[in-house]
């Protein structure tokens, strides 16, 4: 069972099942407006659409929807809905007016080759929403994966697309989390200008407080640690990330 399909989970954290929720999708939204020249009507993809959360978010606030995911949603929603590999958006080139990713990168296995996929679909100057987790410590981390011998892949190279080692039981987002200087190069590497990227990792601690609140100990998945090594602990984040394809806009 998917994630967002547990009803207890849903309980505990809402309806967006990630860090920041509704208003950190709508801060991204806003940024690909001022940045990127984003407007309604324009056609937006949700990567990883889940229950449909963000699919009615935005159709709310008049874009036109589409998602992809390996499920389809629980609820129904107007927008089109594909189900397909989410590392290979079964759309045509350069058909997207803007790509969301919600906690669904650090999921993909070689997420270079996502992010090029993801590209493709994109329109020449189409933006990128991506909120993400990522490693606040990353010298510690790389210390204590050495020390180890441990092959995370985020601290096996810094400029290598490797699959990261995620526990075959969890799945978890924070398996796949690597440094943000790590993002923003595999960003640049698939053809997107990093136009800005802010820090929201409160969101992440206020939706672990609701989860601890409801007593949720045992949830599986991107909401556990992965195991120290050697005694070291990893310090996450939570970051929003603008990007744009190919070319940074010209503001007037």
């Amino acid at each position: 069972m998917n994630l967002w399909q547990r009803e207890d989970l849903r309980r505990a954290t809402g309806e967006t099942l990630r860090p920041g929720g509704f208003e950190l999708t709508r801060r991204g939204l806003a940024l690909c407006g001022q940045l990127c020249g984003l407007k309604r009507h324009a056609r937006v993809l949700d990567i990883g659409c889940g229950a449909g959360a963000t699919l009615r978010l935005l159709e709310k606030e008049g874009y036109l929807a589409f998602g992809l995911d390996k499920s389809p949603p629980l609820s129904r929603t107007n927008g089109l809905v594909v189900r397909a590999d989410l590392m290979r958006p079964p759309f045509a080139a350069a058909t997207m007016d803007a790509v969301v990713s919600e906690c669904v990168l650090s999921l993909m296995p070689f997420p270079l080759a996502a992010l090029e996929e993801w590209s493709r679909v994109l329109r020449p100057g189409g933006a990128l929403l991506l909120t993400e987790f990522y490693i606040r410590n990353s010298a510690t981390a790389r210390t204590c994966s050495a020390a180890s011998n441990s092959p995370v892949s985020h601290v096996q190279n810094f400029f290598e697309d490797a699959p990261y080692t995620a526990s075959p039981q969890n799945g978890s987002c924070l398996d796949g989390a690597r440094p943000a200087a790590e993002w923003n190069v595999l960003l640049e590497q698939s053809g997107f200008f990093l136009h800005t990227f802010e820090d929201h990792s409160t969101g992440l601690a206020e939706l672990a407080a609701r989860i601890v609140w409801y007593g949720r100990s045992d949830l599986p998945g991107a909401f556990s640690l992965p195991p120290s090594a050697g005694g070291c602990r990893t310090r996450y984040g939570y970051g929003l990330w603008i990007a744009q394809k190919e070319t940074p806009c010209t503001l007037s």
